[in-house]
């Protein structure tokens, strides 16, 4: 298959996880990539990396790290603004975010000192629009985990955190949220309701998707053409679709992007038969694409690891990894590659190419992949689309006894070009 760039072969084992949190960055000569590295042992510390590259060739010219998490879910999130300064929200996993900036980001010594956020935050989704405004969305721990908000304008410090939705249950909660601003200034965010009235995590379903907007820079919320009663809860949402009542009912998101209309499309397994679908809002409200249908060799069910992103021409660019065999396996599986989808704006696909070499024994999965910015269009994947994954395995869940975070895997940069493979 190509031949793709090696940044790390001491990355964890979700080193390029979370495609919420937006890892590839380009500014001027050089592309930013973030990851996580593994610690040496496993009560160490990871680290919190970005490679600097070359704009051109992708080649790793050099290795900043930005801080350490105590865990994998602890990589970081990037973002830059129209004056070229490069922010980062260093992750945490129940822990304060770090914030910091840099406007020379190639060299360590630039970079700010680590402002902590806090209190309890996962999983950042950072963008920031046209007015130099951040924003950011995040899981936050309590005994009711929530959903929650934060913006920071420009030369101002990050303003207090707005609860935007709700779990139903105390315990675990994944929104598995995006957060994105669409062509005309609008914030866009999607997430989904997934959680279990035993509060343990392996018991939780996906049971809902919403999508929310703002049209203010963050100041109100809209649900479906209505006012949002923050939080939002099961009760009070108005829902993209649900299985609320339906035994076993489980579907997962991934992240969204916003098309030239301002639309919102996100990827999705659903449940009853299993499946993968592109959902897309029109004028009219929600309509569905079966991705399985144009793709019957492919198995997208059961919470594939997807990065989905857009370019200017209107096409769509989706990253999943899933088994070349087209077996349904668990989105963990070792057998999984990592599969490039194109598709045209009315959703018909137009290239399916797969970038790993088969190995059973390793997954390349959790991809990454340079996303579309609507705040930047001339700039963004400008001559196509950068993306990362993991090669390597699931260290296991944290709450097994037999979990090891030290496990050491290799990161891989490469890049569709513009044109297409092969061009």
């Amino acid at each position: 298959m190509d031949t793709h760039i090696q940044l790390s072969c001491d990355g964890s084992d979700r080193a390029t996880a979370y495609s919420m949190s937006s890892k590839i960055v380009r500014r001027g000569d050089h592309l930013f990539v973030g990851w996580l590295d593994a610690p040496d042992e496993n009560t160490g510390q990871a680290g919190v990396m970005m490679g600097v590259c070359d704009i051109q060739t992708g080649a790793l010219l050099k290795t900043v790290q930005l801080g350490e998490g105590k865990d994998n879910h602890c990589g970081p999130a990037l973002a830059l603004d129209g004056n070229g300064r490069l922010h980062a929200l260093v992750g945490a996993h129940h822990d304060p975010f770090l914030y910091r900036w840099s406007d020379e980001p190639e060299e360590a010594r630039s970079w700010s000192e680590p402002e902590p956020l806090g209190p309890k935050d996962t999983y950042p989704a950072l963008i920031v629009d046209a007015e130099g405004t951040l924003h950011v969305a995040y899981r936050e721990y309590g005994d009711r985990w929530q959903l929650q908000y934060r913006r920071k304008r420009a030369d101002a410090a990050w303003e207090a955190a707005v609860p935007m939705a709700v779990s139903p249950t105390p315990g675990y909660n994944h929104f598995m949220h995006d957060l994105t601003v669409g062509p005309t200034g609008t914030l866009h965010l999607t997430f989904h309701f997934y959680y279990a009235e035993s509060g343990n995590s392996r018991d939780c379903l996906g049971r809902a998707a919403v999508h929310m907007q703002s049209s203010d820079g963050g100041d109100t919320w809209v649900n479906e053409g209505a006012i949002a009663p923050l939080p939002l809860t099961i009760e009070t949402a108005r829902t993209i679709v649900e299985g609320f009542d339906v035994p076993d009912y489980n579907m997962r998101v991934g992240n969204h992007v916003v098309d030239r209309d301002d639309h919102p499309w996100f990827y999705a397994s659903m449940p009853d038969p299993p499946r993968g679908v592109l959902w897309r809002r029109t004028g009219k409200g929600w309509e569905t694409f079966e991705l399985d249908r144009a793709l019957p060799d492919l198995n997208l069910a059961d919470g594939k690891s997807t990065a989905l992103s857009y370019d200017a021409s209107g096409r769509f660019h989706i990253l999943v990894s899933t088994n070349p065999d087209g077996l349904e396996k668990p989105w963990y599986d070792t057998g999984h590659e990592v599969f490039y989808l194109v598709l045209e704006s009315d959703g018909t696909v137009a290239e399916v190419k797969r970038m790993t070499d088969p190995d059973p024994d390793v997954a390349r999965w959790l991809p990454s992949i340079e996303k579309w910015d609507w705040a930047r269009p001339d700039a963004s994947c400008a001559d196509g689309h950068w993306f990362t994954y993991t090669s390597g395995v699931n260290a296991g869940l944290i709450s097994q006894k037999d979990y090891n975070f030290a496990e050491k895997t290799q990161i891989y940069l490469g890049k569709r070009p513009l044109g297409g493979f092969g061009t």
